[in-house]
């Protein structure tokens, strides 16, 4: 069994999978991706990344689930939840939302005009396209 300790959640339990996930460069550069973009700038302490934000939405979101649908024992769908959970902010660039419009220009010859939700679309194209996340 493996845990993460997070401030806010306490102890977070991983199956192998999901810690191979964290461990990939691609999430691991969730570390330099600030969850609030230049708030930090005006608020000292708003200084949480997107690392730390996906454990806690992975943390909450079968949890959610659990209340939402209380009488599914779905094992596989728990676990699509949770990988869902962890990896829905892999396609945040630098500065998180602040940095879309300039992600939404330089990847128009790649999506094309149907971009609106880029960090979402980059997402998508990168649990596809990454070696390191697509063989896990």
């Amino acid at each position: 069994m493996n845990e993460i300790r997070d401030p806010v959640h306490g102890f977070i339990t991983l199956q192998d999978d999901e810690l191979n996930i964290i461990n990939t460069s691609l999430f691991q550069r969730l570390r330099k991706i600030r969850q609030l973009a230049m708030a930090y700038l005006v608020y000292p302490g708003a200084n949480h990344n997107r690392f730390e934000q996906s454990l806690g939405v992975f943390f909450v979101a079968p949890k959610m689930a659990q209340k939402l649908f209380p009488n599914d024992d779905d094992k596989e769908k728990i676990k699509v939840i949770r990988m869902s959970a962890l990896l829905h902010d892999i396609g945040h660039g630098p500065f998180s939302h602040v940095s879309e419009r300039i992600l939404k220009k330089y990847n128009y010859e790649k999506f094309g005009e149907d971009n609106s939700d880029i960090h979402e679309i980059i997402t998508w194209d990168l649990i596809e396209q990454n070696k390191e996340i697509s063989e896990l």
